[in-house]
């Protein structure tokens, strides 16, 4: 489902499959390590927030200056025109075909299986990165290029790295400190000690 050669063939099962994942979403609550980002982006004078998450919960939570690598499931747009559209202006009958007022069919705004990542957004990411003091890499596996290279951008600006992670991944050998527990567990209290 998450291709656009899937959606393109079959528009109508692809977006009703992305309207059961939002109403999945609706009902799921951000964790404590969402909370403890908002803190540490309060306590912060200088912080960004790179998610490749797409389901809105660092927002729910609070969290303000933040880049979506891959963008988010609740914002859509026009394959033809571009048009933006939020969820609340999807149709009422989840099982019509979503269409544009030019015609064209309205995707999630999310990054699929062959599509590169927002420039914009990565540019930003990439900027921040090489000018941060401390990089956190929270929960990623490290493989999933180009944003797999954010630590390593990090590490050649003179960037201190900590990762929170209960598995080993690529960005452990280059970590100053590694956390080997889950963001909701340890985030709360990395984030008491500097408050």
């Amino acid at each position: 489902m998450a291709n656009f050669n899937a959606f393109i063939q079959n528009p109508e099962l692809v977006q009703d499959w992305y309207a059961h994942r939002r109403e999945i979403l609706h009902r799921v609550k951000p964790n404590p390590g969402h909370y403890a980002l908002v803190k540490l982006e309060e306590l912060t004078q200088d912080f960004m927030l790179i998610t490749q998450n797409i389901d809105d919960l660092h927002q729910t939570a609070g969290s303000g200056n933040i880049v979506e690598l891959h963008g988010n499931i609740f914002k859509n747009y026009c394959i033809t025109c571009g048009m933006r559209y939020d969820e609340r202006d999807l149709p009422e009958q989840v099982s019509e075909i979503w269409l544009c007022e030019c015609g064209g069919f309205v995707r999630p705004d999310v990054v699929w299986f062959g599509e590169l990542l927002p420039a914009e957004e990565f540019q930003k990411a990439e900027q921040f990165c090489r000018r941060c003091d401390i990089l956190l890499s929270v929960g990623t596996s490290g493989v999933v290029h180009p944003a797999a290279g954010l630590p390593l951008t990090a590490r050649e600006g003179g960037a201190f790295i900590v990762e929170v992670n209960p598995e080993p991944t690529e960005i452990s050998s280059m970590a100053d400190v590694v956390f080997r527990q889950n963001a909701g567990t340890i985030l709360p209290l990395i984030v008491d000690r500097l408050a």
